[in-house]
């Protein structure tokens, strides 16, 4: 149990080995670790090293003869916060400079990033974004009706975001089911061969693929302010022609 969770805390099995028979042992020699850990004396030397620059382990002479000794098991616990103050440095440093970051990643962002789903993980990602982002406003156009009981998409997510506008795309107008939100407005405009999912918010265009005789879900994410920009005067187009939802 406790080489496992040495493991865990970073220590390869046989440093973690050598590390515990040092702790039962006090003071010992490499023959006295290997025979105790298990551990061959070859490997036992390399492992004696490993140990001693993360300051695991110390080592003086007696009788001409190096042996070793475990510092107390609360340098664990300091080796632990000497991680995290680095790790806080660390992420206090790329905070400041993400802007530079930002700067050399929107010279090389005129190409749309484009990411290919299947199965469920589009829809889980697609509708992390929307919780994680809560944008502003979402255009979604489907050419299925969503049930009475709604949907998670719904339910959960749409609380979170500014606004949604829902155009129904299907052949004959549909009961209005969304009027439980008070931040979204629904219309209906038919429109011929439209069998997915289009979902529009912060320049990301999500495309899915609803899974029905295949039974498997596809979906594409596009995210460039290009496209966005075409898909949302289409989308727009076919709204200002729509009528309310029944």
């Amino acid at each position: 149990m406790l080489n496992r969770e040495l493991q865990n805390f970073g220590l390869s099995e046989k440093e973690a080995s050598v590390y515990l028979a040092a702790l039962e042992l006090g003071t010992a020699t490499i023959q006295e670790l290997s025979k105790r850990s298990n551990v061959n004396r070859a490997t036992t030397y390399i492992q004696v090293e490993a140990l001693l620059k993360r300051g695991l382990l110390s080592s003086v002479d007696k009788d001409k003869k190096s042996v070793f000794m475990a510092e107390k098991p609360q340098r664990l616990l300091e080796i632990l916060e000497s991680k995290k103050s680095k790790i806080e440095r660390m992420e206090t440093k790329i905070s400041k400079l993400m802007p530079d970051f930002e700067a050399v990643y929107n010279v090389t962002a005129d190409r749309p990033r484009v990411r290919f789903f299947e199965g469920p993980a589009g829809l889980d990602y697609f509708r992390d974004e929307l919780s994680k982002l809560q944008p502003r406003e979402v255009m979604f156009m489907v050419s299925e009706a969503y049930p009475s009981e709604g949907d998670d998409v719904f339910d959960k997510v749409v609380p979170k975001i500014g606004s949604l506008r829902y155009l129904y795309v299907g052949e004959e107008n549909s009961k209005n089911y969304l009027q439980r939100f008070g931040n979204v407005k629904a219309k209906h405009f038919a429109v011929s061969d439209f069998d997915i999912e289009l979902t529009l918010f912060d320049n990301k265009v999500f495309m899915n693929k609803p899974h029905r005789e295949e039974k498997i879900n596809m979906a594409v994410l596009i995210e460039d302010k290009m496209f966005y920009a075409s898909f949302a005067a289409m989308f727009n187009l076919f709204w200002k022609q729509g009528q309310e939802l029944l």
